[in-house]
């Protein structure tokens, strides 16, 4: 498992406890944690974390400061620095990957215990979880905006919003579905990761590796009833806790 970091000192704590609670051999995990452009308390948290667990494969941290500027949600930003600064930050991390499987999960989402045994029996190359990501932009509705897409008439990424995505949190059991885009709680073959690179789309860095993918013959998925919580932002954060 794996992720870019920067500036996560206010969710990390409880992003680790949920990977501490993945129901699955941690002497079968390797943890890699790039450190990019971080000015907070996140490098020592995760330090911290790895002296607390021998139990791992192996505990990487690893710092790669590029000196992108902030990402405040900003299309102007994300299309002139961002979406390539995570490339590069996601190809660096599956150069270094040496596992079977890939498995990216942000630093800003929360996944279920039982998230990698799901996703290793659906046998495939490319599956992810799914979140939502309209907690800012849609609070009332935030699964009008899942990780999820198709492609439209138009050649345009378009999010896939049916009923099974809408309850997703309380499906039963697994349902996978084909699409055409996902990311941010994602699991990668090895043959994937080791021939596919990110880059930049205007649709963001996702949207590239899976069009690549495509064209190299790899079938995208999602399974619907693996579903974790994106939080994404520190309000969010404490809204999300009260409620919990």
């Amino acid at each position: 498992m794996a992720s870019p970091i920067r500036n996560r000192a206010w969710i990390l704590p409880l992003y680790l406890e949920h990977i501490k609670n993945i129901e699955y051999p941690k002497n079968k995990i390797e943890l890699l944690f790039v450190v990019n452009d971080s000015q907070d308390e996140s490098f020592n948290l995760l330090t911290e974390f790895k002296k607390n667990h021998l139990e791992y494969i192996n505990i990487r941290i690893e710092i790669y400061n590029r000196n992108a500027p902030v990402d405040k949600r900003d299309l102007n930003i994300r299309n002139n620095f961002i979406y390539t600064h995570l490339s590069k930050l996601r190809n660096y991390i599956m150069s270094k990957t040496k596992t079977d499987y890939l498995m990216f999960i942000d630093t800003d989402i929360l996944v279920q215990p039982d998230i990698i045994n799901n996703l290793l029996k659906s046998d495939k190359d490319i599956i992810s979880g799914l979140i939502w990501n309209g907690h800012i932009v849609r609070p009332e509705k935030p699964y009008l905006f899942p990780n999820i897409m198709r492609i439209n008439n138009k050649g345009y990424f378009e999010h896939i919003v049916t009923n099974q995505v809408k309850n997703a949190p309380s499906l039963p059991s697994s349902s996978l579905i084909r699409v055409d885009l996902t990311g941010a709680v994602i699991m990668l073959s090895r043959k994937v990761f080791k021939s596919i690179k990110y880059g930049f789309h205007p649709q963001g860095e996702d949207a590239h590796f899976c069009k690549m993918a495509q064209e190299k013959g790899f079938e995208l998925f999602c399974d619907l009833g693996t579903f974790s919580h994106h939080i994404m932002s520190p309000e969010y954060l404490k809204k999300y806790l009260r409620e919990k």
